[in-house]
């Protein structure tokens, strides 16, 4: 299935960190709009966009023919991006700033970024190397602001910049060889684009809830109160999942590639022990595989170590549920240049087109359970 370039571009161009997605959740509206029967907003910034199957009503009720196909599903992806909050101004007119979401320092320094509702450039710098010792050289500094070539608060507030604003990576899509594009916020633009193909293409008997959740960066907060508020009877989340096929010193940490299919995940968590993440049931891994099988997909099937997806969420917030997560194949994720194969990407469309119109398996009819 085509991911639409345009819209791809577009979702990537509007800028929102965590608590801060309107402008994302805007677009994501605007292209979903035309293929769903309705649309709503929570107070947080969730974006619910529903599609009534054939064999349901307005209420979700109904099933069809061969009473299959009755359970609500809601597939989700995040609006949010990693981001900065900037937290001061000093006197000479620099912007300190908080990180939103799991960045690695190491991917800050001599980066452009932009600031504000006006998008006002700016650039990540440190003390120059000729001014270092030894021990500096060797280390990421702890100490970085953000110049935007002020010089006093004055000039900081006449570009409308103020502390609470929020800054992000000043970088767009770039097509690389072999089908392949890099740039920011692909974590979890390219899922929204995902969702918009999806609810184009699939004609679905059940009733589809194609969702847009806020603040996932910082701790899943938008997938608690949206699956709370929708309550379906089965949740996937769509994300990126990152590869380990860099050349690097040691053992690879996971065998997930680019180019060999969108990954659908057994279970994540925060530690070696999955900790604070979601294990995936057996019912919905049959139901994505069988999907992947439907769709002449190849899968790639792994667990997410040291972090975790609104799956979590899903599973048991309210009550439990169904829940999952299927993955697009991400190289250098959280980064301003986070890279991925647009065949992947096609491919976890087409599975997920599958799986909405195929039964969900019955408890005694997956592997281990009969």
């Amino acid at each position: 299935m085509e991911i639409d370039r345009t819209e791809l571009d577009r979702l990537v161009a509007a800028r929102g960190g965590p608590g801060g997605e309107y402008r994302v959740a805007r677009v994501f509206e605007e292209l979903i709009e035309p293929h769903v029967d309705e649309i709503s907003w929570d107070a947080m910034g969730n974006v619910v966009a529903t599609s009534y199957g054939d064999g349901t009503n307005e209420d979700g009720d109904g099933e069809n023919e061969d009473g299959e196909g009755s359970e609500e599903i809601m597939l989700a992806a995040h609006t949010d991006e990693l981001a900065f909050l900037i937290d001061g101004i000093t006197d000479d007119g620099l912007c300190s700033f908080s990180m939103l979401g799991g960045h690695y320092r190491g991917y800050l320094l001599g980066q452009h970024v932009r600031v504000g509702p006006d998008a006002v450039p700016g650039v990540i710098g440190a003390k120059p190397r000729h001014f270092m010792d030894d021990e500096e050289k060797e280390a990421l500094p702890e100490t970085l602001h953000i110049d935007l070539g002020t010089r006093s608060r004055d000039e900081v507030a006449n570009l409308n910049v103020e502390p609470g604003d929020q800054a992000t990576w000043d970088r767009e899509l770039t097509d690389l060889a072999n089908g392949r594009i890099t740039g920011r916020a692909l974590d979890d633009r390219i899922a929204l684009a995902i969702l918009v193909a999806v609810a184009r293409a699939a004609d679905p008997d059940r009733t589809v809830h194609y969702v847009a959740t806020v603040q996932e960066e910082v701790g899943l907060r938008g997938a608690r109160a949206a699956v709370h508020d929708v309550d379906p009877d089965v949740a996937v989340a769509l994300e990126i999942f990152p590869t380990d096929d860099y050349p690097t010193d040691g053992e690879r940490s996971v065998d997930v590639e680019l180019g060999s299919g969108p990954v659908v995940e057994l279970g994540d968590g925060t530690s070696e022990y999955l900790f604070g993440g979601v294990l995936v049931d057996r019912q919905t891994l049959e139901w994505l595989k069988r999907a992947g099988e439907t769709a002449n997909v190849p899968l790639q099937h792994d667990l997410m170590i040291g972090g975790t997806t609104d799956a979590t969420e899903f599973q048991s917030a309210g009550r439990s549920r169904h829940a999952g997560a299927i993955a697009v194949p991400c190289r250098y994720t959280h980064s301003p240049v986070e890279l991925i194969e647009l065949a992947d990407v096609e491919e976890t469309a087409d599975v997920l087109a599958a799986a909405l119109e195929s039964p969900f398996p019955d408890r005694t009819d997956v592997r281990g359970r009969r």
